[in-house]
């Protein structure tokens, strides 16, 4: 498994951010989103999208993000992402995403990452 390969990520695995906070737990993984879920009582989910998986640390059962916190909780996660499939640690799903699909019109912008101190 490479260092943000999606395929191994399971259920119940912890979300940390890239500032090292921790967000919740896996609920589900697909090719375009990773399905967060946080809280015990009142919990929430957030739709984030595959594409800001920075890497995979199946030995502490961790996956970590390259957003922020901030950018996590000021984001609107509520709907799946409507991006084309990961281009690296994810199989491409080229039918999914025809060349007149309007999500292919737009360029993805990559996720900010924070400045190395």
């Amino acid at each position: 498994m490479t260092a943000n390969d999606i395929h191994g990520i399971q259920a119940g695995w912890a979300v940390k951010t890239a500032d090292g906070h921790g967000i919740g737990s896996v609920e589900e993984v697909t090719h375009t989103y990773i399905l967060v879920k946080s809280g015990l009582i009142s919990t929430s989910q957030r739709y984030l999208p595959s594409v800001a998986l920075e890497h995979v640390r199946p030995e502490l059962k961790e996956i970590g993000l390259s957003l922020t916190q901030q950018q996590v909780d000021e984001g609107d996660w509520s709907q799946p992402p409507m991006e084309p499939p990961r281009t690296e640690g994810a199989p491409l799903n080229d039918e999914a995403f025809s060349d007149d699909d309007p999500r292919r019109q737009a360029p993805i912008p990559e996720p900010e990452k924070p400045p190395v101190l």
